[in-house]
């Protein structure tokens, strides 16, 4: 599958801090999704919905809470568009 990648902005916390997020899907090489998560300029994170229903991060240091609320929020915006 060779789509053109999707670039969002969302509002997550973090740190207990509403940080803006410019999200870009990429997809691995074999064509599953994936979201790299920037802060301004700096990638904070890369994250994954698992086949089990659960946000994994692939690269990065947040903490599980935040990981989930960030991909409840790529949800709520893949869905409404």
């Amino acid at each position: 599958m060779n789509s053109p990648h999707e670039d969002f902005y969302i509002i997550a916390k973090i740190d207990g801090q509403e940080k803006h997020l410019n999200v870009i899907q990429l997809e691995t090489t074999d064509g599953v999704p994936y979201y790299a998560c920037h802060i301004g300029d700096t990638e904070i994170t890369q994250l994954r919905n698992e086949t089990y229903g659960k946000w994994e991060q692939l690269w990065g240091n947040l903490d599980d809470k935040t990981i989930q609320d960030i991909g409840l929020k790529i949800e709520e915006k893949i869905k409404s568009s």
